[in-house]
């Protein structure tokens, strides 16, 4: 059965993060699993049209090596695993700022079709949260990760609102989730659109913040 579930990607020989022997059917070795938890202090600073945010950990040590996984490994088991990982903290969260809705950026067209999967989507999934696909992404612009500031900015803006959730966020509390917050471009551009369109409050939540 190991073996099977290594074929499929769903348990790991050794940990994605050191290489060690991974620990039972996880990605992880015993060692790393130990860093997936909350990371405290984590400094925090204001983001544009948020009206507050949390964040896991850092990106670095086992957190990035499974973030790395999931999207360039295309593998939605680990951004499943991760989702496990975060739950609990997410979940504290949720229940103290008491979202209407919750939800995630979408991937451009050609990362979506490339990958099969949304990464974030994925990682709610394992944390047992409801979720709704409020936006949608127009154009084939790289990942993110790859571009400067302001060709970030410009991809930043294909993000738009389904016309169906045009009119159907006024008054609401929305949380959005993703997993890296780098230059906090993106979520401050979603953000502005839910208040354009008469939310009451913006939130985030974000697995990991870039160092």
């Amino acid at each position: 059965m190991r073996k099977l579930l290594r074929l499929l990607g769903i348990a790991q020989g050794n940990c994605l993060n050191c290489e060690k022997p991974a620990l039972g059917e996880e990605f992880l070795c015993e060692d790393c699993l130990k860093e997936l938890k909350p990371q405290h202090p984590m400094e925090y600073t204001h983001i544009p049209y948020v009206f507050s945010h949390r964040v896991f950990g850092r990106y670095e040590g086992a957190i990035k090596s499974l973030i790395l996984n999931t999207k360039f490994e295309n593998n939605p088991y680990t951004a499943r695993f991760l989702g496990k990982a975060v739950k609990d903290y997410l979940w504290e969260y949720i229940n103290e700022i008491q979202p209407d809705i919750i939800t995630f950026p979408e991937l451009n067209l050609r990362r979506l079709w490339l990958r099969g999967f949304n990464q974030v989507e994925e990682i709610l999934k394992g944390a047992d949260v409801p979720y709704q696909r409020i936006f949608e992404r127009k154009g084939f612009d790289p990942p993110m990760a790859r571009l400067g500031s302001q060709e970030r900015l410009k991809a930043v803006q294909s993000h738009q609102v389904r016309k169906h959730w045009l009119h159907a966020l006024e008054d609401k509390k929305i949380l959005v989730v993703d997993d890296v917050l780098t230059t906090g471009q993106t979520i401050s551009h979603l953000c502005q659109l839910l208040l354009s369109l008469g939310a009451k409050e913006t939130h985030a939540f974000f697995i990991a913040r870039s160092v």
